[in-house]
């Protein structure tokens, strides 16, 4: 149990080095020498928790949505109003602990890694289902999925998402054009037309 726990702290140590360090020098500039200087331990010391820095990109990328998820867990579980839980709900995905300068960088460097890494892309997989399936049990959580089949679910999901993903691109490139509190109004209105819609064609 010891050796376990320990082996935990050590893994959570160097991710955090390893964090910073990619903050500082970006993803391809996180050497495992800066690493190791960063968490305070010898080079060999990273390759007996990790075997590649694949590995460590993958964990970093979960450590944050874990986070993440439960902050947002936190955020809404303190509303029971459902219309209530669903507008704060919403607006955690468009507010600053979602959209922030801190961790721009990192996914930034991430995205680019991706595109030849397939466990870094896996990641990122992982990642959107998270969010998808946050949305959905939002969704159900405040009554707005009758007559909602799992596909229109998940397409609502999907495009909140990527509407999330843009918003945040903007908002790095070009913020004084991006206002998140509209954007996260926006969100709710084009699910609610969504939802209306649908709503409309059911037959009777």
């Amino acid at each position: 149990m010891g050796r376990k726990s320990l082996a935990k702290e050590r893994r959570a140590q160097i991710i955090d080095a390893f964090y910073r360090c990619v903050k500082q020098y970006g993803l391809h500039g996180a050497s495992t020498r800066l690493i190791a200087e960063e968490a305070g331990m010898q080079p060999s010391i990273l390759h007996h928790y990790f075997k590649d820095r694949d590995e460590m990109i993958e964990e970093l990328v979960d450590s944050i949505v874990e986070s993440l998820s439960e902050r947002y867990a936190a955020e809404i579980a303190r509303y029971k109003n459902p219309k209530t839980r669903f507008n704060k709900g919403v607006d955690f995905l468009f507010g600053p602990t979602m959209i922030n300068d801190a961790d721009f960088g990192f996914f930034y460097a991430c995205w680019a890694e991706a595109q030849r890494n397939e466990k870094v892309r896996h990641s990122f997989s992982r990642l959107y289902d998270r969010f998808r399936k946050a949305i959905i049990d939002l969704l159900v959580e405040t009554n707005k999925s009758a007559g909602l089949s799992p596909t229109q679910l998940r397409d609502i999901a999907s495009m909140v998402v990527a509407m999330q993903d843009g918003v945040s691109i903007q908002w790095d490139m070009d913020r004084k054009n991006v206002n998140l509190k509209k954007m996260a109004r926006m969100a709710k209105l084009l699910m609610r037309l969504y939802i209306e819609e649908n709503e409309r064609r059911q037959p009777g």
